[in-house]
């Protein structure tokens, strides 16, 4: 099958045009040609259509090949421009190919048109496939660039000693003025000298073992003196024979958490015996360590109160619910906030830890003076009707009917709701969770109670 082939030819004479397409045909193309005759009809040619090759008699009586090129120059489209003429001379011929022309064809012998055509087909495809890969090159890295400048972290490199050669707008800010100088200090510079000591030994042990930097929080102080808390994370960068070059990573600040978690711990100490005033201080202290399920006791605990006044149940529990289910899940304060806020399933050591936040909030609740049982409430709100639950293996009328019915809340409320390792499941996924364990793992009534409310009165849960 011919292969089309789209041409401009630049020649006086119909009979040489003529010609050459039968030699292009010959060489087993089918070409769609237009011949002009000077630079308008070139120039026009050009902006009206793409054309793959360029063919050009040398001299025309209102035109000659050494303008051609220079027409070509003008517009910028790379199209190889070939000539092709019945007598050059050497020096014009070299002057040509100098001046952007490919090659020239005497136009006596045409038997090399083809060959040359093909060839410089594949060199301006070479190019183009060359231009595209530098251009996509240059966006690839101008996009890493507007990224990086306008991330909230702090991007940055060091070598192999600890040393800073590459650091993001965001280092400059974080410490200081925009002239602030990072590149040529090192991370402990930047930190007080017990800090220091401590962040350059498990720095200098990775540098060691060629190991990531996970996770690690360490307190620095900017050029106006504030306190500064990042939380590290790097990888090693090696060379092609595994030798460490240096570290590449990402601080994040957490100043804002840290000094917050600092306040709350001691809000809290001052203030256990107060539980109204506690009870809202302890709520945001576990939305602080867990910002992926900001809202979520206060949503558990908007339901679990809606469900028990659908069961019609006494002022008394659905005061105690009122209380507690703010609070439920305050046993988070233990676990570390990073595995709170992992995007990835946890392993079943970090699962453990997770799971054992309802016993850590007894323990956090157990000595508050309260007219409400608040700590057996958090106790076993991950208690099941059949025994599976956890932490103690409570059964049926062994778990209090709060319990009971902020078990069921709190799993309404977390599969509708996003989640750092997976997105929100969807009211109705969550409701069918409810439907189809009532009895085994979730108290009848209060799971008839809980469908009513969505199914049959329109309830919705509000944003946090």
């Amino acid at each position: 099958m011919s292969k089309l082939l789209r041409v401009i030819i630049v020649e006086d004479s119909e009979d040489d045009a003529l010609l050459t397409v039968l030699a292009l045909e010959d060489g087993g193309y089918d070409p769609v040609y237009e011949r002009v005759e000077d630079a308008g009809a070139m120039r026009k040619a050009l902006s009206d259509k793409p054309w793959d090759v360029i063919l050009c008699d040398y001299q025309m009586p209102q035109f000659n090949g050494l303008a051609a090129i220079a027409v070509l120059k003008e517009t910028g489209i790379d199209i190889p421009l070939i000539i092709v003429s019945g007598a050059v001379g050497e020096e014009t011929a070299v002057e040509c190919m100098r001046l952007g022309a490919c090659d020239y064809i005497m136009k006596g012998n045409l038997t090399r048109l083809v060959s040359a055509v093909e060839r410089e087909l594949k060199d301006a495809e070479s190019r183009l496939q060359r231009k595209r890969a530098e251009l996509a090159l240059k966006e690839s890295e101008q996009r890493l660039k507007d990224i990086i400048f306008n991330i909230a972290d702090w991007v940055w490199e060091v070598d192999g000693n600890g040393i800073y050669t590459y650091s993001s707008q965001k280092g400059y800010e974080l410490f200081g003025e925009p002239d602030r100088d990072i590149i040529g200090k090192s991370p402990f510079d930047f930190m007080p000298p017990d800090e220091a000591k401590r962040v350059s030994k498990i720095f200098y042990d990775s540098i060691a073992s060629k190991a990531p930097i996970k996770d690690l929080e360490n307190c620095n102080i900017s050029r106006n003196g504030e306190i500064i808390y990042l939380l590290t994370n790097g990888v090693p960068i090696l060379d092609g024979d595994g030798n460490l070059k240096g570290y590449r990573g990402v601080d994040k600040d957490i100043t804002e958490r840290k000094l917050a978690e600092e306040q709350l711990v001691k809000t809290l100490e001052s203030l256990r015996r107060s539980y109204g005033t506690t009870i809202q201080v302890m709520v945001s202290a576990v939305e602080t360590r867990d910002p992926y399920t900001s809202g979520h006791q206060k949503r558990s605990a908007d339901l679990a109160i809606s469900i028990a006044m659908e069961m019609g149940l006494s002022t008394d529990i659905l005061e105690s619910i009122r209380m507690a289910g703010p609070i439920h899940d305050i046993g988070k304060l233990s676990i570390p906030a990073e595995i709170l806020s992992r995007p990835s399933k946890l392993s079943e050591i970090e699962y453990s830890l997770v799971k054992e936040h309802a016993r850590t909030g007894f323990e956090i609740l157990k000595d508050v003076e309260s007219p409400w049982p608040l700590a057996e409430i958090v106790y076993q709100h991950h208690e099941r009707m059949d025994g599976s639950g956890y932490p103690r293996n409570l059964k049926g009328n062994g778990i209090l009917m709060e319990a009971r019915i902020l078990a069921v809340a709190d799993v309404v409320e977390a599969m509708s709701s996003h989640r750092p390792y997976r997105p929100a499941l969807g009211i109705n996924a969550a409701l069918e969770e409810i439907e189809n364990n009532k009895e085994t793992l979730y108290d009848t009534d209060v799971a008839d109670a809980c469908l009513r409310l969505f199914r049959e009165k329109g309830f919705q849960i509000a944003n946090a």
